[in-house]
């Protein structure tokens, strides 16, 4: 899920959701000025940039812009000449054009990450990689074409997330591995992990009292998230964030059962169980963590400050804020359902094991009558 969530980044940061007059693209040319500003409490100095204008009705001017240098530091952005940046523009006094240096430009960087990402999946996975490509801008235009506009609408965001979870299990597995056995295994045995995982964090939402809302921040767009089940929202996070990880533990399961089976086929089904659960254990500890790092990965900042105020904030305090009860929930509901996940996968694949067999010994007896 956390590659999905890059690429959308990346997908999305060409796409316009309002109208852009007032944000254009600019290069940095070089700096021409520099003067103090004693007087100010929270700007050191002021340099002056020549920026040239690569859009709107000044394009292909150089005109030069000033910019603050804050003396506390972290508000400063690093410019030197040949950055890319975005420019705020409004219309002055005299019905001139007024630009401001926003803030570095850094679509150019995703494109060559996206890019790299593409490139090594093309490259390693070959036709495979381009399936799993396809499937991820299928899951893509669903997430935000289906799932996000429903939730806004005021549909149930479990409801939508259980079905995109499910379309996306089934197109990027049966892009994978086609119309087969091995599919239908690991679609199953993902859908039923996720399930899982989803029905335990909706009863603890409840059980803990959580609102959805995760911090202060959030409280403030209350009135805007009028009619959205807000709350749902936390279930609906742990179905989404957990569905790459569990469809991966069934996917790899699966296509090893498979091999096992074409290479002795007189396999029983409990004797496949207990293969599948072999490989399981070897799977379980590596993916949740996985899943585990990633939440604290996402949340690493917050944590780090909480550690940092461990004095003003003793351990009653730092596990009932909101946010920190939300990541737990997050991280332990998804690993439960990758521990559902391995022995329902496995057992699937000793079921549907166990009819091919059968089939196959009928239609052998009705050859031999024949």
């Amino acid at each position: 899920m956390k590659k999905i969530i890059l690429v959308l980044l990346l997908s999305f940061s060409l796409v316009s959701f309002a109208e852009a007059d007032n944000y254009i693209k600019g290069r940095v040319l070089e700096k021409i000025d520099t003067y103090e500003t004693p007087d100010s409490d929270e700007v050191s100095y002021i340099d002056t940039y020549n920026v040239e204008i690569k859009e709107g009705i000044d394009r292909g001017a150089t005109i030069p812009i000033e910019f603050p240098i804050y003396r506390e530091d972290a508000f400063n952005i690093p410019l030197k000449s040949g950055k890319s940046v975005v420019l705020y523009t409004e219309i002055g006094e005299n019905g001139d054009n007024i630009y401001y240096i926003a803030d570095i430009d850094k679509r150019g960087g995703l494109l060559t990450l996206g890019a790299l990402f593409l490139g090594l999946i093309f490259i390693l996975g070959r036709l495979k990689g381009i399936r799993a490509a396809a499937a991820l801008v299928v899951t893509i235009i669903a997430t935000f074409f289906f799932f996000i506009p429903g939730v806004i609408e005021g549909y149930s965001p479990i409801g939508l997330s259980v079905i995109t979870a499910l379309f996306a299990s089934l197109v990027t597995i049966y892009f994978m591995t086609g119309i087969s056995t091995k599919g239908h295994v690991a679609v199953l045995g993902s859908i039923g992990g996720v399930a899982c995982a989803g029905v335990i964090s909706y009863f603890f939402v409840y059980k803990l009292g959580l609102t959805g809302y995760t911090d202060m921040d959030s409280l403030n767009y209350a009135s805007f998230l009028r009619g959205i089940k807000v709350k749902e929202l936390i279930s609906a996070g742990v179905i989404l964030g957990s569905m790459g990880a569990v469809m991966d533990v069934a996917m790899s399961i699966s296509s090893a059962l498979h091999e096992v089976e074409g290479v002795n086929g007189e396999l029983t089904s409990k004797n496949i169980f207990n293969s599948g659960m072999n490989i399981g254990r070897d799977i379980i500890g590596t993916m949740v963590n996985t899943l585990v790092l990633a939440y604290v990965g996402s949340s690493l900042f917050t944590i780090m400050l909480l550690i940092m105020q461990k004095t003003e904030f003793p351990l009653i305090r730092i596990l009932n804020f909101e946010f920190m009860a939300v990541e737990i929930l997050r991280s332990v509901c998804g690993s439960l359902g990758i521990l559902v996940t391995v022995p329902l996968t496995s057992y699937l694949a000793g079921v549907f094991h166990s009819r091919m067999a059968e089939r196959k010994s009928q239609e052998r007896e009705e050859a031999v009558r024949g």
